[in-house]
């Protein structure tokens, strides 16, 4: 049996298209999920993928960061596969995409193939990364990054967020408790503080 695992990093992206590339592949029963990349251990369906397979099953991804975060996560995903006998699809790469018998091109090839895009995919990672703070630096240095919109504050895009931002502005100026305020408003603790710290500025000013 083919047991296939799909995953993106946001509930907003569209799992479909994974979905359908594994069901050409011949995936029999899909888990999916819809989460910010967690570490493996936290991803439920993942888990559940690898509980389900049985020896003698294949277990499909569309990628090979779909095995694990970084190098150690993905290389253990694999040694657990191995060890359940269970054999490794991966629909991207073409020497991986299609159920393989010969325990020699197991053995070496494609343990080989799999250490060395572990190591790509940690890499390109890490690249990206570095690239992203490299780009926050030059846009501080040019004065021009914001940072993320704060989703409480008085420029807020959602009405509804603005509301609750004037609201625990007024009952800390009636001078409410933090953990109260954050309760009544349901957002956290720092958030109050957060609005606070950008009041108590303002009046500086």
């Amino acid at each position: 049996m083919i047991i296939a695992y799909a995953r993106v990093s946001s509930t907003d992206q569209n799992v479909e298209r994974q979905i359908e590339a594994l069901k050409k592949h011949g995936a029999e029963k899909i888990f999916v999920e819809k989460k910010s990349g967690a570490s493996a251990i936290h991803r439920e369906e993942f888990n559940h993928a690898l509980n389900f397979v049985r020896e003698g099953d294949f277990f499909m991804v569309e990628a090979i960061d779909r095995l694990g975060r970084n190098y150690g996560e993905v290389i253990q995903t694999v040694h657990t596969l191995k060890e359940k006998q269970i054999g490794l699809m991966v629909t991207s790469v073409p020497l991986l995409s299609e159920p393989i018998g010969d325990p020699l091109l197991d053995r070496f090839v494609k343990d080989l193939l799999l250490q060395l895009l572990a190591m790509i995919a940690e890499r390109e990672r890490e690249e990206s990364k570095r690239r992203q703070t490299q780009g926050i630096a030059i846009a501080k240095e040019k004065g021009v990054y914001k940072g993320r919109p704060q989703l409480y504050s008085a420029s807020a895009k959602d009405p509804q967020k603005q509301a609750v931002y004037y609201r625990i502005v007024q009952m800390l100026e009636e001078g409410l408790a933090i953990k109260t305020i954050a309760e009544k408003n349901r957002v956290t603790r720092p958030t109050v503080y957060r609005i606070k710290k950008d009041v108590e500025k303002l009046k500086e000013t």
